[in-house]
Formats: C-alpha cells, sequence, structure tokens
C-alpha cells in the first residue's frame, strides 16, 4: 500500500510538474474562444523595434509584443513562402509534406484548420500571395478561403492583395463570425516586393546621413550580387532607396496590424483570442552579397522571423531558446486541450527546451540546388548537396554568419553530430505518407503567373 501511495505521488508530481513547464493545460472551461494566426511575408525579426531595429517602423507591433510572449530565435523552415505555409499549416518538415516535389500540398496530411473544425471551430482564410491561392491545397480544411486579389503589383504586374484590403476584409469575416469559435488565418503580402508601399511610407525612412551605395541589377531574379528584375524600380540604384522602401512597406502593414487589434477590442474579443504572429521568411538585405530577394539560401537573415504569441496576460516576457514553426501548431492544440494521434514534429512553445531545427530549400531558380540546414544547441549546419560544401556557424557568437568554421579542427565534433542528426531527421517520416507523387498539371497562364513570381523556371 506505501508503494503504491508513493508510486501515485510521484505520477501526480510529474504530472503537475509537466503542467507548470506548459503553463497548465487547458480544458474547453479554459481556452481561447479565438485563435488568429497573422503571417506577415517576408518580414525579418531584426526589423521590428521589438527584437532591435533602432528605426521606428514598428511602433504597433512592438506595443503588442509588450504585452504578449516574444520568441527571440524563431527559424521558418524555408525562406519560401508555399514551403514555409506547407509547414506552419501541418506540423511537418517539409520533406514530410511533400512540397519540396510538387506545387500543391499533400491533401493526406491534416492541417490545423482541419483538426480545428472537426472539433468546431469556424475557419477562415485571408490570403494576399498567388501562390498561396485556391487549387493548391491551402485551402484544405478552411470554410472561407478568401483568395481575392484584384490588384496588380507594381513591375511584375501580377495578383496580389494589399494590407488595408486584407485587413477590411478579415475584420468583414470577424464581425461575421462573431459569437462563434474562429480560426483564422491572414496573409498579408506587405512587405515582400516589388517594394512599392503607399506615398505616406515611400521615402519616409531615407537617411539622408547614409553614404552613397550604388548597386547594379543582377540581370536575373536573382538577388545574388545585385538587384534582382523584380524589384527594379525604374532606374533606382541607391541601396538605401530600397532599403527604405522595405521598411516602408513594414510601418504600412504596421498600421493595418493596428487595424486587426483594434476591431478585436472593438467586438470585445482580443483577450479571448489566441494571436500568433510571425513571418513565413525574411529577405536579404546585402548578407552574403544577396540583395532584395528571398529563396536561394539557408543563411539566418532568410530563416529568422517574428513570433510573437498573445493571450489575454497569460502568455508574457521573452524567451531566447531557438524555436520553430512546427512548434505553433503544436502549441494551439495544448492550449485549446485537443489531443491528436499525429505524432507531430514540434513542442508546445511554453516548453523550454532546446530543438533540433531543420530546414531545407530546392531554389526556384534553380530545381536541382537543394539546400539543408541543421540548428542544434546555437550551432548551424548548412549543406549544398550538389557541391557538396558544409559550412558551419557558432549562433551565439556569430549570430550572422560571417565566419564559416568548417575547417575549424575544434568544430569538427560539432560537424559530426550535425551531419548525423541533418542525414537522421531527413530519413524519418512521421507522417508516414508514401513518398511517390503525381505531379500536378498547371495551365499555361498558372504557369506564366509562377514563373512570373520566379517559383518556375
Amino acid at each position: 500500500m506505501f508503494a503504491r501511495r508513493v508510486a501515485l505521488g510521484v505520477a501526480l508530481l510529474a504530472v503537475g510538474t509537466l503542467a507548470l513547464l506548459s503553463h497548465c493545460r487547458h480544458d474547453g472551461h479554459d481556452a481561447p474562444s479565438n485563435v488568429i494566426l497573422v503571417v506577415i511575408d517576408t518580414l525579418r525579426a531584426d526589423r521590428l523595434g521589438c527584437y532591435g531595429y533602432p528605426r521606428d517602423i514598428s511602433p504597433n507591433i512592438d506595443a503588442f509584443a509588450g504585452e504578449a510572449l516574444l520568441f527571440e530565435k524563431c527559424l521558418s523552415h524555408a525562406a519560401d513562402t508555399r514551403f514555409a505555409c506547407a509547414s506552419l499549416l501541418t506540423g511537418f518538415l517539409l520533406h514530410e509534406t511533400g512540397i519540396l516535389d510538387s506545387p500543391i500540398l499533400r491533401e493526406e496530411l491534416d492541417t490545423l484548420p482541419e483538426i480545428l473544425r472537426a472539433r468546431g471551430f469556424a475557419t477562415a482564410a485571408v490570403i494576399s500571395n498567388y501562390v498561396l491561392r485556391k487549387g493548391l491545397a491551402y485551402e484544405q480544411g478552411f470554410d472561407v478561403y478568401d483568395d481575392t486579389m484584384d490588384q496588380r503589383e507594381a513591375v511584375r504586374n501580377w495578383p496580389e492583395r494589399i494590407a488595408a484590403r486584407t485587413t477590411d476584409r478579415a475584420i468583414e469575416l470577424l464581425e461575421d463570425h462573431r459569437g462563434k469559435s474562429l480560426f483564422m488565418w491572414i496573409h498579408y503580402q506587405d512587405p515582400h516586393g516589388p517594394y512599392a508601399p503607399p506615398k505616406a511610407f515611400t521615402d519616409r525612412f531615407r537617411d539622408p546621413a547614409s553614404p552613397p551605395r550604388m548597386l547594379e541589377p543582377s540581370g536575373s531574379m536573382s538577388g545574388r550580387g545585385g538587384i534582382p528584375k523584380y524589384q527594379m524600380l525604374g532606374e533606382h540604384r541607391a541601396f538605401d532607396l530600397y532599403r527604405a522602401r522595405y521598411d516602408g512597406e513594414i510601418r504600412y502593414v504596421d498600421e493595418e496590424f493596428k487595424r486587426l487589434i483594434d476591431a478585436l477590442k472593438r467586438l470585445s474579443t482580443y483577450d479571448d483570442t489566441l494571436i500568433i504572429l510571425t513571418s513565413d521568411h525574411g529577405e536579404g538585405m546585402g548578407e552574403h552579397d544577396y540583395y532584395f530577394a528571398h529563396g536561394e539560401y539557408l543563411y539566418q537573415h532568410q530563416l529568422h522571423v517574428p513570433l510573437i504569441v498573445r493571450w489575454g496576460d497569460r502568455l508574457q516576457g521573452r524567451r531566447e531558446p531557438f524555436v520553430q514553426h512546427v512548434d505553433i501548431l503544436p502549441t494551439v492544440l495544448d492550449i485549446l486541450g485537443i489531443q491528436t494521434q499525429s505524432r507531430l514534429r514540434g513542442i508546445d512553445l511554453r516548453i523550454d527546451t532546446e530543438r533540433e531545427i531543420l530546414a531545407e530549400m530546392q531554389s526556384r531558380l534553380a530545381p536541382e540546388d537543394r539546400k539543408h540546414a541543421l540548428v542544434r544547441d546555437g550551432k548551424k549546419l548548412i549543406h549544398t548537396p550538389s557541391t557538396n560544401r558544409l559550412e558551419i556557424y557558432d549562433l551565439l557568437s556569430d549570430p550572422h554568419e560571417t565566419s564559416d568554421l568548417a575547417s575549424d579542427p575544434a568544430y569538427s565534433g560539432h560537424l559530426r553530430i550535425l551531419k548525423t542528426r541533418m542525414s537522421g531527421l531527413r530519413s524519418e517520416d512521421r507522417p508516414g505518407l508514401d513518398k511517390q507523387y503525381v505531379q500536378p498539371t498547371l495551365t499555361e497562364e498558372q504557369q506564366a503567373r509562377l514563373r512570373s513570381l520566379g517559383y518556375l523556371d
């Protein structure tokens, strides 16, 4: 009897400890009524004041972060919208979702909206990036998937929806679903290039004291060595002009984020809503001689994204350990008290523990040029199979990846461990799906539009 009581006490202590670590598992009586996932396209974490940027371009996001839980080192799994959103919505690594081999998301995967809709949530999405349009299976699980894009981008002249109209539609849906449990995904296209913010923000962040720095066009869609074709703004060559307009786009979407938050407050649902703000990927601003583009590298300027989470006053402060996009889905489920049979990759964000973070990349300009990156214990390995190049960086002492340590004998042990773990993770298949895919047939118009966006050759 004594032994049984001791065992019971140990079990209860373990349960209590887990509950403390996760800030308590919530049942239906103590859970948010709504979940809103806000993804701001192409937003670098270090471009926000709450992440240390000195220019005042994100006052509203910064204010939101001040009453939320901010993760200082969140990494995306790819520097590409389609790939990153596949992991965001499914909770699995890219090779497990099949998105590297097909532009269509595997319908066999249970997405976050599908899981929540099965538990009684209404589900809605407001999408503003053409590569997430209907027909590519990102809409699975959504009652409403609004991908209306009746505007045109500067330079490329392809469909988009600017931030103001995205917010307008999101607010309409919030009002339509008032009183119902709602999951909503809002994907802002801004500040994705071409950098063309509204006139009020066009040159607002130019720095007259900035030394002249002129760039050459790259001559292609790539940002390697110069300005890519789709970013060219007339004959402008000044680095500061492009940087300032990128900042202007962020300031513009920051205003729209405020409108969204104000609507939640007006509808009296702000404190009863789990709000998750992140980005799909970052953007090159000259690091590694790469400008105003993304999708070709796995350096931190491409992968380090903001992650800010708020649910009333329950989630506050800052967390330093590395976290990842696939942690978002299990966090939402844990907070809602939802259990699933799926062997999810991520870990509840509220639990402080080290993660192994795998990112993968297939260049849109050269599909054979794949890259893989693994972050573990603050060290990062990047492998480029086409050239068999290995790079290793100590992100804790060198967050901007200026010193490749692959040939440093002191890091040979780290290199060996990282290679082994990368190989192991890339061979795993937690969803257990057949890896043989039927390539979808795209119309000539769809191919032309994807090509203009840089997603096809």
